[in-house]
């Protein structure tokens, strides 16, 4: 966002991963308790989470302070529509993150280039390239599926010019930093 001369997340703001929604009331619990303002930013698997409700009754977190990546996937931010079922990887477009996801699967491919062709119908990239990956009977990792991490990983190590990122995936990002630097307003 900086590179293009645009506003980023804000610098006095602070990203805690706690691994999950499992793991958020105990995060919010200590957060709160020392007077912090936070945002959750969550995956939406296409309705309501009751860990969440239960946190906005407790009124240890606003309603307003709940955002998930369905709400700004595919550069729009998304105000009373039908929302999909997201991760972060949606935020980026299918084949932004394909190309990624490539690079760092590389060697295990075989250099095969996995597009979106490719992937079995549904909502997530995710679920569709571990779908895409057991039907075709291709192992990345014993257990099967893949790595999300790996990728993460091979993005931040390999970091990507303002000028590679495709408009879909900078409007999702611009859109997330703009309403959450808001909600630190």
């Amino acid at each position: 966002m900086e590179q293009k001369g645009q506003d980023g997340l804000r610098e006095d703001v602070t990203i805690v991963p706690v691994g999950g929604l499992t793991n958020l009331t105990t995060f919010v619990a200590l957060l709160g308790g020392n007077q912090l303002e936070f945002v959750v930013l969550h995956d939406y698997a296409g309705k309501s989470d009751q860990k969440l409700e239960e946190l906005i009754k407790q009124k240890l977190i606003k309603q307003r302070s709940l955002l998930n990546y369905a709400m700004f996937r595919n550069g729009v931010s998304a105000k009373n529509t039908v929302l999909q079922s997201s991760d972060v990887e949606d935020m980026m477009s299918e084949k932004f993150y394909l190309s990624i996801f490539n690079k760092a699967h590389n060697k295990e491919l075989a250099s095969k280039q996995i597009t979106s062709v490719d992937l079995p119908n549904g909502d997530r990239v995710v679920d569709r390239l571990e779908r895409y990956l057991k039907d075709n009977g291709v192992q990345l990792r014993p257990s099967g599926g893949f790595n999300h991490y790996k990728v993460a990983n091979y993005l931040a190590s390999n970091p990507v010019t303002s000028s590679k990122i495709d408009k879909t995936t900078f409007n999702s990002f611009e859109q997330l930093f703009k309403k959450v630097n808001e909600l630190f307003d």
